[in-house]
């Protein structure tokens, strides 16, 4: 896939470079006019309504005037992902953008002198290289790291380079770069029925999925690469497009075998009659491609984050499908993150870890409340990021991040959503047929037997949890827990795999020297290696790995 790279200085103005292959042509712009300069990359879902109610069958034609009737934000229109730069030659003035989920990105370097802006921070970074500017690592980056598992704010790895977050554009104007946000989601404020919210939902998702999928047949891709998992949000998106007559579909899925994840993948895939490819984590294999995996995802989420989902991808031959479809946050879009009637922005409900204090303000942005909060940073900062990996293969789409959607969703009340109350509802009324498998996602107990029955099933479980890690520190058993207890058993891995640990060690006692020149980030690495999580090890080997660039 096609990257962009653009920089303003005062000998050039501004110059345009691209690398990498464009699978997407007709929604691809590069562009160096006597008036303009501008490129466009990602995939616009909705391009065809545009062209519609623009009255023009061009892209080209279609963004100038877009341009035209909005110049500073005319890019909010799009539905998808994507990024850009609008260069207006006459006026100096000048827009940098990337989309308003977050799934895109553009990381960019800001001096008196150079400003340089691009779609990969690799490129970024190899450029300011090139040009010989320094860069130091950036202390508040690995803290995220180290606390939150991914970044919640413009930060990079490097000091001198930040990420433009979703729904924000940076505006060149008399000279002077300024970020402004152009699109905000916001919370709670429909007044509707839990039948009329249902009712809308399935409509706009529909709407959705046929934006995704018939991106696919625009390009000839007649068959579909469809993510399937053991939970509700993957078989939805197959559920629905099957509602909708798309097919074939082939579904990929990765687990350990054995694992709940495997069982209901396959078992969905089977039901809904498609396809399915399955990668086996049995070997853990991903776990030592660290350098590979953090350089992809640049440093903005733990590195294993997408297990082994880039193993598989880079396995799957492109040339039949067009892009991969996910179910990526629909647990809190149509649910939330929100567990009660408190509201308050609470950042510790969000960290992978709470080993370490906050050292910085996790909240810069000021969201109004924690579901907007949460969706800004897991979702958009944290779930999303391995989309960049993703796209070293394809664009990855989700009809549940799809921006009419999303801002319909939360639109409604939170307690309405809560306990994926309409997302039963949803599913029960609609389809059906996508609970004829079980699932991983358990319903909230509303009754009182209900309550009771879920009350000792947890109990259960913990007492046979504290139970295997009791044996464990006796040396009863080989690990803490049991291989198939998730789809990433981390904890199985690192107890019965010597080399796993051996690497582990390794990584660390090469790599903690790059830290002597931060002796207060060094110690927090240090603490967090040495900590019984292997998630808290995974956590310190990301730091270790992206202040080796």
């Amino acid at each position: 896939m096609n990257d962009w790279i653009a920089c303003f200085d005062k000998e050039t103005g501004c110059s345009l470079h691209e690398s990498g292959k464009c699978r997407f042509e007709h929604d691809h712009l590069n562009v160096c006019g006597d008036a303009n300069a501008m490129v466009i990359d990602g995939l616009i879902l909705n391009q065809h309504e545009l062209f519609e109610q623009y009255h023009t069958t061009d892209f080209l034609d279609l963004v100038l005037k877009m341009h035209q009737s909005k110049p500073d934000d005319f890019f909010n229109e799009f539905r998808g992902p994507f990024t850009g730069l609008f260069y207006e030659k006459q006026t100096g003035h000048a827009v940098v953008f990337t989309n308003q989920t977050g799934d895109s990105a553009v990381f960019y370097y800001l001096s008196a002198t150079l400003q340089a802006f691009s779609s990969n921070y690799n490129m970024l970074l190899d450029f300011l290289k090139d040009h010989q500017i320094p860069v130091t690592l950036d202390e508040k980056a690995a803290h995220w790291m180290l606390t939150f598992g991914y970044l919640v704010d413009d930060a990079t790895f490097v000091s001198e380079v930040k990420r433009l977050r979703a729904g924000k554009a940076l505006y060149l104007e008399n000279g002077t770069w300024t970020e402004r946000r152009y699109h905000q989601f916001h919370s709670d404020n429909l007044q509707v029925t839990e039948d009329e919210a249902i009712e809308n939902i399935d409509k706009l998702f529909r709407r959705a999925v046929k934006r995704c999928f018939d991106k696919d047949l625009e390009y000839g891709y007649t068959r579909h690469l469809v993510d399937m998992s053991a939970g509700m949000d993957s078989r939805m998106v197959n559920c629905v497009a099957k509602a909708m007559g798309y097919g074939p579909i082939t579904n990929i899925s990765y687990s350990q075998t054995g694992s709940e994840e495997e069982m209901l993948s396959k078992a969905a895939s089977k039901h809904f009659g498609n396809e399915m490819v399955f990668e086996a984590l049995d070997d853990h294999r991903f776990i030592y491609d660290i350098d590979e995996l953090v350089r992809g995802n640049f440093g903005t989420y733990l590195y294993t984050g997408i297990t082994g989902g880039a193993r598989l991808l880079s396995k799957l031959d492109f040339a039949q499908f067009g892009a991969e479809q996910t179910g990526q946050l629909g647990d809190i879009v149509i649910g939330t993150f929100v567990h009660s009637d408190d509201l308050r922005v609470d950042p510790d409900a969000v960290r992978l870890s709470h080993r370490l204090p906050l050292k910085y303000d996790p909240n810069p942005e000021r969201f109004e409340n924690q579901d907007l909060y949460a969706l800004y940073t897991r979702g958009f900062m944290g779930a999303m990021s391995s989309w960049f990996i993703r796209k070293q293969y394809t664009f990855a789409l989700s009809p549940f991040v799809d921006v009419d959607f999303m801002a319909y969703c939360y639109g409604l009340p939170v307690a309405m959503r809560r306990s994926h109350n309409l997302y039963w509802r949803w599913v029960e009324g609609y389809y059906p047929d996508a609970l004829e498998v079980p699932t991983s996602r358990k319903r909230v107990p509303v009754t009182s037997f209900q309550k009771a029955m879920d009350f000792g099933h947890r109990a259960f479980r913990k007492g046979l949890k504290i139970g295997r890690k009791t044996a464990f520190g006796l040396g009863l058993t080989s690990s803490r827990v049991r291989k198939d207890s998730s789809m990433n058993p981390y904890d199985y891995w690192y107890d019965t795999d010597p080399e796993m640990r051996k690497f582990f060690n390794n990584y660390y006692q090469e790599h903690i020297a790059l830290l002597s020149g931060h002796p207060e980030l060094s110690q927090e690495v240090t603490r967090l290696f040495h900590s019984p999580s292997v998630l808290e090890k995974l956590m310190t080997l990301t730091v270790l790995a992206m202040n080796d660039f």
